[in-house]
């Protein structure tokens, strides 16, 4: 028959093995969840740029169509253009600093 002592020593082993496992398991996890999160951030990242892409051709497009637009639009593209300008302005300050 098994002592007290004996079986609290065997009940510990088990123990500390079973953690032992866990910790494995949450290492291998968490790795995976690392490499996903790499993964997950390097798509964002392109996106982002896509985005941008698509933006300043946007922005392209609504320069070409006030540059080119009627009379009619005439206060539209001075206003557009004015914020260009300004936009450009604030380029400049910044990079004179």
């Amino acid at each position: 028959m098994a002592t007290p002592r004996n079986e609290l020593l065997d009940s510990l082993e088990s123990k500390v093995k079973e953690l032992i496992s866990l910790n494995e398991e949450r290492r291998v996890e968490n790795e995976t969840l690392v490499k996903n999160l790499r993964k997950c951030e390097e798509e964002l990242s392109v996106a982002r740029l896509s985005e941008k892409s698509w933006r300043d051709k946007y922005q392209h497009l609504l320069i070409a169509k006030t540059i080119s637009a009627s009379e009619e639009d005439s206060k539209k593209t001075i206003a557009r253009l004015s914020k260009l300008e300004r936009e450009i302005e604030k380029c400049i300050a910044l990079l004179n600093e």
